[in-house]
């Protein structure tokens, strides 16, 4: 019997408020496998749609670098949702418990495939520098999270866009564990939240760095995204919240405007493509060289553009680069809908200023941390069929820019087509993963969801 026609039990990776493994066991990895196979014994229950288990059997899965978030993005596919509302709900879900790489003051840029519509497009929400109106302020960003996420509900979600901010708002009124994923990108970035008040009243309470397990509660940020939840973001942008969040801006001391706010828009643009068989990978960014040495040397397409990627690393003017607070997660549908994105906050935890009475902390401003990522997003889908067979990101420094390339090229061309590339170790150097190099929906079973211990996160699928 194929594994397709079966039906096994429920299979949950780490349960709520539990600490996440650093080292996955071959039973998780083994139960992950047999679990994304059972697209056969799923259906949809329409009366139901929007409540957990509207969707039984394979519903999809998603990894990313907090397991709290992924949690929320699961429910979200249980209930019905796309791989876009899972994202939003997931990208929201971590400006509370993951704020150091994803705020609601940070941006993002994400590969969006549509199975229906038979597209492949980039949704760009990548944080700009807001206007400098004294020459003493601090350099901070736009906020483009609300407008970027609101982007992607609108355009290829299926659920109501206040469902998607529910628990985000909820565990930001309330208080949520902090994860060992955000413990840690705390205790490596120490230095900074010291020397901000503003992230040191959240994550050093009573002047002692949050443990695992401690409750991280954002009571201002839960007013600020009940506001998202209910108006959406147009009052942020347009409205009298927006010229209040620009003020508060000012006389914190960083760079932003209310004309700044007015005037943001995410952008869609057309992914860069490459040939790769029968199959197409479509990517966030192009790379900046234009010609590279053949470290990878299969001599094909692919091989040439991740060869390019290489030279951007090398090239020496990515100083910036190894300092960005970024992370990366890939969502998967049943119906092969897919979402590969990259968060940001430009520094780890952002510029540490902001809107305080908004719960904002806003990205960093500086040119070359802003600078867009080494590489990408990015997904692999047949154009013929529109079935999905990869997606994979990560943190777009140095380090995960080296990891990222090396990982496709062992995945997409073959084993030793990395042995020739030298990982760098400069900054964060998580790699998400959703291989399915069957294709799906077709062969489900043959997908895995590839969460990287180095980011703390975990892989959500049933």
């Amino acid at each position: 019997m194929r594994l397709s026609k079966m039906c096994v039990p429920y299979f949950r990776s780490t349960d709520v408020g539990s600490e996440p493994t650093r080292k996955p066991s071959w039973r998780i990895a083994f139960a992950i496998a047999m679990t994304a196979g059972l697209a056969a014994c799923g259906s949809t229950n329409t009366e139901n749609l929007g409540q957990i288990g509207a969707v039984s059997g394979y519903f999809g899965g998603v990894v990313a670098d907090e397991p709290r978030a992924v949690r929320v993005a699961r429910d979200v596919l249980s209930a019905g949702g796309t791989a876009a509302d899972a994202s939003v709900a997931l990208y929201a879900t971590m400006t509370v418990t993951k704020p150091s790489v994803a705020g609601i003051g940070g941006g993002g840029v994400c590969v969006v495939h549509e199975r229906e519509a038979k597209k492949v497009e980039v949704l760009d929400f990548w944080p700009r520098p807001g206007t400098r109106t004294r020459a003493d302020q601090t350099a901070t960003t736009i906020p483009s999270v609300p407008r970027g996420l609101y982007a992607l509900s609108a355009r290829f979600g299926r659920l109501q866009w206040g469902s998607l901010l529910s628990a985000a708002e909820q565990y930001a009124r309330l208080g949520v564990p902090a994860s060992r994923s955000l413990v840690n990108d705390i205790e490596a970035n120490r230095a900074r939240i010291e020397a901000s008040p503003a992230l040191r009243a959240t994550f050093m309470p009573d002047g002692k760095l949050l443990q695992v397990g401690d409750r991280v509660r954002a009571v201002n940020l839960a007013a600020l995204l009940t506001s998202l939840r209910v108006k959406g973001p147009g009052d942020f942008y347009n409205g009298s919240l927006g010229a209040d969040i620009a003020a508060a801006v000012q006389n914190a001391g960083g760079t932003l405007t209310a004309d700044d706010l007015r005037n943001y828009r995410p952008e869609w643009k057309a992914a860069t493509e490459v040939k790769h068989g029968n199959e197409i990978l479509y990517l966030a960014y192009p790379p900046r060289a234009q010609s590279a040495s053949p470290v990878i040397t299969d001599g094909s397409d692919v091989a040439a553009m991740l060869n390019r990627y290489l030279a951007d690393v090398v090239s020496g003017d990515t100083s910036g680069q190894s300092l960005s607070g970024r992370s990366g997660f890939v969502v998967v549908d049943r119906a092969a809908n897919a979402v590969a994105c990259m968060t940001t906050m430009n520094t780890p935890f952002g510029a540490g200023l902001g809107a305080d009475a908004f719960g904002l902390n806003l990205a960093a401003g500086d040119a070359a941390q802003a600078a867009t990522p080494l590489i990408g997003p990015a997904l692999m889908v047949n154009p013929f069929v529109s079935e999905y067979y990869y997606g994979i990101a990560g943190t777009g420094t140095p380090a995960g820019a080296t990891k990222q390339i090396a990982t496709m090229a062992e995945d997409l061309i073959g084993t030793g087509a990395a042995s020739g590339v030298a990982l760098n170790s400069q900054g964060a150097s998580s790699v998400n993963i959703i291989r399915c190099l069957e294709g799906t929906p077709p062969h489900p079973e043959s997908c895995q969801f590839i969460a990287d211990p180095a980011g703390g996160g975990m892989a959500g699928v049933r």
